[in-house]
């Protein structure tokens, strides 16, 4: 008998369904907002956004698919003292930060550093932020290592020490790491 018949009948004899007759009620979905992860004179703001394996895959594997084209704006990074990263200097300021996805010919993905204006960029609920306008201070190979645990939604945190600023970024199973110098 299909379960269209049992509903059928069901509804014949003035029964309501039971959760168990038709399944489980739908999972609550997390809402997606800004976090912040700071440290003296760096703050980063970022969105618990949800793990996404075969879109960040897409990202990581060389192709032309929509996740290839399209940058990431994962954060956004303000600071009270410069820093440098890797011989750039990144004075006080507003920043995006931008991952890059592989590219057709298989470069890698990369991270971008962008001086952007003062304000937030990023929108809660909305996944698909746009990278903002700004100036490309620097940009490098973004080398991702997969994590022994996988976490169910983008986080960030920051370590502070004597020269340097070390920002984590753990998305599901993978991990990358930024360091600036002070």
């Amino acid at each position: 008998m299909t379960i269209f018949a049992v509903l059928l009948l069901l509804a014949q004899a003035g029964a309501q369904p039971t959760d168990t007759a038709v399944g489980p009620p739908p999972a609550k979905r997390t809402p997606i907002t800004i976090h912040t992860a700071e440290a003296p004179g760096v703050q980063v703001f970022f969105m618990n956004l949800p793990w996404g394996p075969e879109t960040f895959a897409a990202m990581e594997r060389p192709g032309k698919g929509f996740y290839n084209r399209r940058s990431w704006p994962f954060a956004r990074m303000e600071t009270t003292d410069a820093l440098r990263v890797e011989g750039t200097e990144l004075p006080a300021g507003n920043y995006a930060l931008v991952f890059h996805p592989n590219t057709p010919d298989d470069t890698g993905m990369s991270l971008e550093v962008r001086k952007i204006p003062p304000g937030e960029f990023l929108r809660p609920g909305n996944v698909m932020t746009r990278t903002p306008e700004g100036e490309a201070l620097w940009q490098g190979p973004a080398e991702f290592e997969t994590a022994e645990k996988t976490v169910p939604a983008l986080e960030v945190g920051i370590t502070r020490e004597e020269q340097s600023v070390k920002i984590d970024v753990h998305y599901g199973n993978r991990t990358t790491q930024a360091v600036f110098s002070r």
